[in-house]
């Protein structure tokens, strides 16, 4: 059994990937189901789908895409961090195009984590492991 340096099991974790495109979400859960035991990894296409997830279900990560339709990531970053229930949540904010601003409002809400696209599988499991502060085989990776 795999434990974050937090404490919890990783097979206890829930991850939850926002983001409107089907196959970038299928990715990121293949990509994380190959290297972490997570609990479960689920996917919601945008920021209205991601709040019913989230009366159902406690997740320790959201990996969302900043371009959403609807709301954009940034926003409900915003609207997560401004409530008392997920303003510690981790995120990972996903995005193949960040203005300086994004980066700096993104920053200010307390997103360290940011991955740009196109991504490889190993950059997304080495910010997914940072985050959690997990230690991974680099073997299991490569």
């Amino acid at each position: 059994m795999t434990m974050s340096a937090s404490g919890k099991l990783i097979q206890d974790m829930n991850v939850l990937v926002i983001d409107d495109e089907e196959k970038i979400c299928e990715l990121i859960k293949i990509f994380l189901e190959s290297a972490f035991e997570f609990h479960s990894v689920v996917a919601a296409p945008n920021a209205v789908q991601a709040t019913q997830k989230f009366l159902n279900q406690e997740f320790d990560l959201v990996i969302i895409d900043h371009v959403l339709p609807g709301k954009p990531g940034i926003e409900f970053i915003e609207q997560l961090r401004n409530s008392v229930k997920f303003h510690k949540l981790k995120i990972i904010l996903i995005s193949g195009y960040l203005q300086q601003e994004d980066v700096l409002t993104a920053i200010q809400h307390g997103v360290k984590n940011i991955v740009v696209k196109p991504f490889t599988r190993q950059q997304l499991v080495h910010q997914v492991a940072d985050i959690l502060e997990i230690h991974i085989d680099e073997e299991k990776i490569g």
